[in-house]
């Protein structure tokens, strides 16, 4: 698979739309989340420099280096996802006593499920940040703020569907069930940020 991040969106578009097996649902999440943060960026560039928002300049410097870094990451998280249902995917394909399957499939399915967690946790941070800057950017840009909220509670659903489908495959009850709570609460939070986000401006 082409790394996602150094394709043309074009490029990006011709590999999701392929019969293949990546990227997928997982690398989707990542790039929604970077795109939220690309966003986000692009607001506060906005306010950059302007009187009325001086007060806020502290909170802005900070909010940027925090969605530099989260567009990385969110990047390296598409990428990994891809990578993690490579790996499922060729397990899937070989018979279920094949010794191969029996010694990777733990680590396989750990990281499956890992991947897309990590994407909702980045997606709620991604909320959080651009909870801290309502009414405190340019107010011409206050759609691009709710934008930016839904593309990354969108990401959030999104790896929740990839960590809930991978969870099946899990055998341990209790650690199925611990990690099944988790989701649902990061979602029910990303869920209530992104509405805040919205009836706030």
């Amino acid at each position: 698979m082409n790394q996602i991040g150094t394709q043309s969106v074009n490029e990006f578009l011709a590999d999701l739309s392929a019969k293949q097996p990546t990227p997928g649902g997982g690398a989707v999440a990542g790039l929604l989340a970077a795109l939220s943060t690309s966003l986000g960026q692009m607001v506060l560039a906005y306010t950059d420099g302007k009187k009325k928002y001086t007060q806020h300049k502290q909170l802005h410097d900070d909010c940027v280096s925090f969605l530099r870094a989260a567009s990385e990451e969110a990047i390296v998280l598409a990428n990994e996802d891809a990578e993690a249902y490579e790996k499922m995917n060729a397990l899937w394909k070989l018979e279920i006593d094949d010794p191969i399957r029996t010694e990777s499939w733990d680590t396989a399915l750990q990281n499956a499920i890992a991947v897309p967690m990590k994407t909702m946790e980045l997606s709620h941070r991604i909320l959080v940040t651009i909870q801290t800057l309502i009414g405190k950017t340019n107010a011409l840009l206050v759609s691009d703020i709710v934008i930016a909220a839904i593309l990354a509670e969108a990401a959030a659903r999104s790896a929740r569907l990839n960590v809930e489908i991978n969870l099946k495959q899990l055998e341990n009850t209790q650690e199925r069930s611990s990690l099944e709570n988790k989701t649902t609460t990061l979602l029910s939070e990303c869920l209530a940020l992104c509405k805040t986000i919205e009836d706030g401006c």
